[in-house]
């Protein structure tokens, strides 16, 4: 009996999905066992200091790795990508080593604290500003290469190491600041085997062609800094408009939500650094059919991890973590229009208009902060709580998902099949709705399954697998009979 053999592209997409769970997915993992020995409140404090650590980190790397996508993603010679990578990642190493050196002698001016802002927390923020960007252009060279087995190796490597701390610590030493600082040498230690791997010499093209580099990008990291306030920044409102707790709950759903963007991230690995390139070499027909592909595969995880994660939180978690469950799915709305802005973005940053990008993040998140506020703590809205900023930033980022599409079509008009994905997109919403209301477990499979068997008969229904050469299941079920 001879195996399907599955195309290189889907193949890659599954090691890369694989990779990425462990890589980033390590919270989600841990979660049962930190929850034994961590309370809500100690886990809201763990998200906030995550959470201004990810706000400092793209606010000093300048979005670099966008110019590997852009530019060494169109040179066709492969010395002369190996060149302008190295360069690139010169600059990184070079930008970001400067901005953590400036941080830690800033520590010397700042007060000791007990709180969140210590010193020693400080320090390791300090730590990661000074070394994630270079890590970032890393693990794009090896995605670009479609190394996806050397960056499975290597994921795996890094998360045994951060099992194995954040255990240790747990059992001896328990406290917000230690797993704190064991993602933080994890990631330093990940970064040392990857240019290792990866072999980079150290190239500076000089000043001009750093500030060249920065025209295009930060713009987009403007962008990235912006939009950061409807996926990061609703974290401080709710830990100072409704409470750490209540900040801990939602840090328990939203590890959910990161699970779906964590499995959409493969298929973004595979197909964004080639998607210019498809435009211009395989035509607006193929770009669309991978872009709606992504969109399905998007709303599927979406059912799956809506419907799963309120089982998981309900079976294996501490009865003090139960109110997680509540809000999983209004946070998955959120991701689910966050993913599916970014996979639509294509006209806009195909005619290199990331101003227009920024501009649109910034409306958007605008009114998403304002919605916030208004929810949250007017006398009309104030009993919402923290759905008053859930329903915010979803309606934020269902405006910023439409308005990068609408621009995009305008610049770079894509023969999409709206209809289809208008029917997929409000199935999708209507089942999230449902498990709102009704929690039973064998409510929340059927919905899934329900949910996920509709997505695909409508993607079949019209056509929207022709790019992708998979095995005709009907064919194979002929003849096998």
């Amino acid at each position: 009996m001879k195996l399907i053999q599955l195309p290189k592209s889907i193949s890659n997409m599954l090691i890369y999905a694989v990779s990425l769970f462990l890589a980033k997915g390590i919270s989600l993992i841990m979660l049962p066992f930190i929850a034994r020995y961590l309370s809500p409140d100690q886990l809201g404090q763990l998200e906030l200091l995550a959470t201004t650590t990810v706000f400092l980190s793209l606010l000093v790397g300048f979005a670099m790795h966008e110019n590997l996508y852009r530019f060494v993603g169109e040179i066709i010679e492969r010395n002369l990508q190996f060149k302008k990578v190295c360069e690139l990642y010169t600059y990184a190493v070079v930008i970001s080593a400067a901005v953590g050196v400036t941080v830690s002698v800033g520590l010397f001016f700042v007060p000791s604290s007990e709180g969140i802002l210590s010193t020693q927390n400080i320090s390791l923020i300090a730590l990661v500003l000074a070394f994630e960007s270079a890590l970032g252009i890393s693990t794009a060279w090896l995605r670009f290469q479609d190394k996806a087995k050397t960056f499975f190796v290597i994921s795996i490597l890094s998360s045994v190491l951060q099992v194995s701390g954040v255990i240790f610590v747990l059992l001896y030493t328990p406290s917000v600041t230690n797993i704190f600082a064991v993602g933080v040498v994890t990631s330093l230690i990940q970064l040392v085997i990857l240019h290792g791997v990866n072999r980079f010499n150290w190239v500076w093209a000089g000043l001009n062609h750093l500030l060249a580099m920065l025209r295009y990008s930060t713009p987009l990291m403007l962008s990235t800094l912006v939009a950061f306030g409807l996926s990061g920044a609703e974290k401080w409102i709710i830990g100072l408009s409704v409470s750490i707790e209540t900040l801990g709950y939602y840090a328990v759903a939203a590890k959910f939500s990161l699970a779906m963007c964590i499995l959409v991230q493969p298929f973004g690995m595979w197909w964004m650094p080639k998607r210019f390139n498809a435009l211009s070499k395989k035509g607006a027909s193929y770009t669309v059919q991978v872009t709606q592909v992504g969109i399905l595969y998007i709303t599927i995880l979406a059912l799956a991890v809506g419907s799963f994660s309120q089982l998981f939180i309900s079976a294996a978690l501490p009865s003090a973590y139960l109110n997680a469950a509540t809000l999983v799915s209004g946070v998955i709305v959120m991701a689910l229009f966050k993913e599916l802005a970014e996979l639509v973005n294509i006209g806009i940053l195909n005619q290199k208009k990331t101003h227009w990008v920024l501009n649109i993040n910034i409306i958007c998140t605008l009114l998403g902060l304002t919605l916030s506020w208004v929810l949250t703590s007017t006398l009309v809205f104030g009993e919402l709580g923290i759905w008053g900023v859930i329903i915010a930033i979803s309606i934020a980022q269902v405006s910023r998902a439409a308005l990068l599409l609408f621009y995009s079509q305008k610049l770079n008009p894509l023969p999409y099949q709206y209809h289809a994905l208008l029917l997929i997109i409000a199935n999708t919403l209507g089942c999230l709705a449902i498990n709102l209301t009704i929690g039973t477990s064998l409510w929340l499979i059927a919905t899934a399954t329900m949910g996920v068997a509709f997505n695909v008969l409508v993607a079949y229904r019209f056509n929207m697998f022709s790019a992708f050469k998979l095995p005709n299941v009907a064919n194979l079920i002929l003849k096998r009979a």
